[in-house]
Formats: structure tokens, sequence, C-alpha cells
């Protein structure tokens, strides 16, 4: 039997977790990220010698599948434990009342193990996907790739999705469907650490939603001090499209006046702005398919918005994908 290849179009969670799927198959898999890092909205971002978690912030492990891919995971050395104390409506509590838990050395860590036998083109954008005879092509932001591949999935937030796959079936116009949120988030470093009641603080009303401390977190330099801060859905769109560093400047003010105190001048400040964060309305499904023209798409979007949703939605696109093109899912494979 000839190879069978297959590409994934996003290497976050999703896309990774799929692609670990069909690799175990032993199908050939070629996953395009348009960063230069893996990991998606499970983001560490390096400046210098700080690194900061201004994706998401930590992960549970509820689904028995998920668990077991995250005992994998603290054996490999990628995954800790955090127990924070927790700050929320004026209340602190030891520590939080799920398990929190966190990559090392940062949060894009946690998909490396899922990254085994899969080619990873990182720094590739891809603009369009041509179905022919064949199969399907890939036009990138460097022109046409010289391979055609028997399936694609698709896992990017649903508004970038349906850019990619709206024209080619009606089964994913529901992409449309999916509401997704924006949020700043903003980086800084204190030589001066403060102590802002907790290292992990949640606001229900205002302009922030969350702040951590993320020297704090397992496997950080604990000195000089880090923080990120993430700015509520609503306030986010209103602040849209302004300017990343008034976007900083301001989210440090926010964010000294919801904890009352003054704040040291920070050695490091910027902000990042995540045009599609979070969750709001999901599409009702663990992922969108057509095994007709074997193609798909998934993402935490399809079912909730944690990370563990995602890691699902991948290996449930993964099942549909190789019925498809003609293997047996690892789970029957003989051993």
């Amino acid at each position: 039997m000839d190879d069978v290849r297959i590409a994934v179009i996003g290497a976050g969670m999703a896309g990774l977790s799929c692609a670990f799927e069909l690799t175990r198959a032993d199908a050939r898999v070629t996953v395009f990220e348009r960063s230069r890092g893996l990991g998606g909205r499970l983001a560490t971002r390096r400046s210098g010698a700080f690194a900061f978690d201004h994706g998401a912030q930590f992960v549970t492990a509820r689904s028995r599948s998920f668990a077991g891919f995250a005992d994998v995971a603290e054996r490999a050395g990628v995954l800790e434990a955090w127990k924070p104390r927790v700050r929320a409506d004026d209340r602190v509590f030891d520590a939080p009342i799920d398990d929190w838990l966190v990559g090392t050395p940062g949060m894009s860590s946690l998909v490396r193990p899922l990254t085994r036998n899969v080619d990873l083109q990182t720094g590739v954008s891809v603009h369009e996907l041509v179905q022919g005879q064949r199969g399907w092509e890939l036009q990138t932001d460097s022109g046409r790739q010289n391979q055609v591949f028997d399936a694609v999935v698709v896992a990017v937030p649903a508004p970038q999705a349906i850019s990619l796959l709206g024209h080619h079936g009606r089964g994913f116009r529901q992409l449309a469907d999916v509401k997704m949120a924006p949020c700043w988030s903003a980086m800084m470093i204190f030589d001066t650490p403060i102590d802002a009641g907790g290292e992990a603080i949640r606001w229900t009303r205002g302009p922030l939603t969350w702040a951590a401390c993320d020297s704090s977190k397992p496997g950080r330099e604990a000195q000089p001090q880090s923080w990120v801060v993430h700015a509520a859905s609503q306030w986010s769109r209103e602040h849209l499209e302004a300017d990343a560093r008034d976007m900083a400047r301001l989210l440090l003010r926010e964010f000294a006046q919801a904890i009352g105190r003054e704040l040291p001048p920070p050695s490091h400040l910027e902000a990042h702005r995540w045009r599609h964060a979070l969750v709001e309305q999901p599409l009702g499904l663990p992922c969108l398919v057509d095994e007709e023209i074997a193609a798909g798409a998934c993402g935490d979007w399809c079912i909730a918005p944690r990370v563990e949703a995602a890691f699902e939605s991948g290996r449930t696109l993964a099942q549909s994908i190789l019925s498809r093109v003609g293997l047996s899912s690892p789970s029957t494979l003989r051993r």
C-alpha cells in the first residue's frame, strides 16, 4: 500500500493530538504552523532571558484519555502541578479547587510529546486548500507546496478555519455558528517583587479577568518576578485595534487599580492581542468532518473552552479521517 499522506494546519493541542493519532496508524503527517513556535494558545512568549505563558494558563485533566496523556507528559518532565494561592472576589484560597497542571518550563512544552514522527513545518502560513483529482494541495505564503495529500485537517480557530474550508462543502458552513472572543494579554517583569494577595487572581467584573505570577509556577525562575494579566472579552473588543504599547501601559494601570496598590516600574512590559482567545459559543460537536472529501476541522471551539477539549476534538477527528483513508484506528491495531 502506498503511503497515506495527511496535512494538518495548526500546531496547537488539537492539531498535534490529531497528528499524533494519525502517525500511530502509520500515516505520514505534515503539520503546517504559521508561527515559529508550537502550542497555539498554549503559548510561551520568550523575550531575551524572560518567558511568559501569555495564552492558556493551566490545564485540567478531567477526561480519562487526557488524564492518560497528562501522566505521560508528567513522566516526560513537561507537566507539573501548580498550587498557587487563588484570590477571587476578595477571598483567598490556599490552592485551586481543581488540580491545575502547567507545562514546564513553559506551557508550550506540553505539546512536545505529541510531535514524535511528525514532519513539522513552522513559519509557514497556509492561505488556500486546493482539491484536485489526486488529492489536496496547499497554497502557502511561499507558493504552492510540491506535495499532494490524501486528507487535510484544519486545526485553527473557527473564524480562520472557515476561510480555508467554507467553500469545500455545506457542512463546513457550521463554522460560522461558532463565536470566539478576543483577549488582550500583558506581560510584566518586576525586579522588586509585589504581593497581590495571591499568585492567581480572578475577577468577575471590570476590565480584567485574570492575573498570574508566572514565576510562581514550577520550572520557572523565581526572580525577577513575572506576571501575566488578561483583559475581559468585552473590554478587549472595545480596544481590539489599539496599539500594543498603549495597551501594555493601560493594562499595567488597570492591574494596579484592581489589586489596590501602587506598583513599581516594570523592567519589562509588553502586550499581545489574541483575536480568537475564548470560546463563547461552541459548535456542539466533537469535530467537523466531511469524509467524502477527506477533510475536517477540530479545536476546543467544537466542545468547550478547555485545553483537554482541544485534545479530545483532535483525537476524534483523527479516527474519522483514518476510516476515510483506509487505515485502522490506533485503538484497534494489533499489539
